[in-house]
């Protein structure tokens, strides 16, 4: 009885948190201008640190605590009103109105960079990380300008974003295959010496990250934040290391 009261009580608080108008918040269907760039500045600041040869042993332990202070927040902002109404203030801007009352799209970012900075080879995670910063909000953008010209699937998406994502992570993946990190690892793939051209490598890279942003929302409604990074580090480290064709 008490179980069901309390329960009770929290569906009461959060229908009121639902009808509550967050300003800063944009609009549902709108542009979300400061949350893309953002995403895109991410990108840019990953492929900086991997040219500069940063080590991803050194890179994951601190997004592992940044988790962890983001979830310290999240849990904060779900118990005390107060408290989400400063976040939705602050960090609004960057916000999807679905993310006032559920976990912020910024967990499962850090998770899935956590994931494949730890699981696969440093340049298989940062290209990951890359197709997720700017493949995924170029398809959002190209599907809002086309999408309702082209065929539709999985919920919303669009044959538009899906061209923007492959044609975007087909051009990233040439410019990051000819540019040389600092470091001197060894590559998971290198142009020279690999039986796959370079040519053939950007167009499997761009048909992975358009897969890997289409198919997200039908992966048990996990967040595209998390399943693009890993599903594209999955499909490219199969054949370049898996498969031994990227050598």
């Amino acid at each position: 009885m008490v179980k069901s009261k309390k329960n009770q009580q929290q569906q009461q608080k959060q229908q009121l948190n639902q009808n509550k108008v967050y300003p800063h918040v944009p609009m549902k269907g709108g542009w979300e201008i400061p949350r893309k760039l953002f995403h895109y500045s991410i990108g840019f600041a990953v492929l900086y640190l991997y040219l500069n040869g940063t080590d991803t042993r050194d890179v994951y332990p601190i997004l592992t605590v940044f988790l962890c202070i983001v979830l310290t927040g999240e849990f904060l902002r779900f118990n005390f009103d107060w408290f989400n109404d400063l976040y939705c203030y602050i960090l609004g801007p960057l916000m999807r109105p679905s993310e006032v009352n559920k976990l912020n799209g910024v967990v499962y970012y850090l998770l899935g960079c956590i994931i494949v900075l730890y699981a696969f080879p440093r340049d298989l995670a940062a290209l990951s990380i890359i197709y997720l910063s700017w493949t995924d909000p170029t398809a959002s953008i190209c599907g809002k300008l086309w999408g309702k010209y082209t065929w539709k699937y999985n919920g919303g998406k669009s044959l538009a974003g899906s061209l923007g994502a492959a044609i975007t992570g087909g051009l990233v993946t040439w410019i990051y295959y000819q540019l040389n990190p600092s470091s001197s690892e060894i590559l998971s793939y290198r142009a020279l010496t690999s039986p796959v051209p370079l040519w053939l490598m950007s167009i499997y890279g761009g048909l992975v990250a358009a897969f890997s942003e289409g198919v997200s929302d039908c992966l048990y409604k996990l967040d595209d934040n998390l399943t693009i990074p890993v599903i594209s580090a999955i499909l490219l480290w199969i054949p370049l290391v898996g498969l031994r064709l990227g050598y």
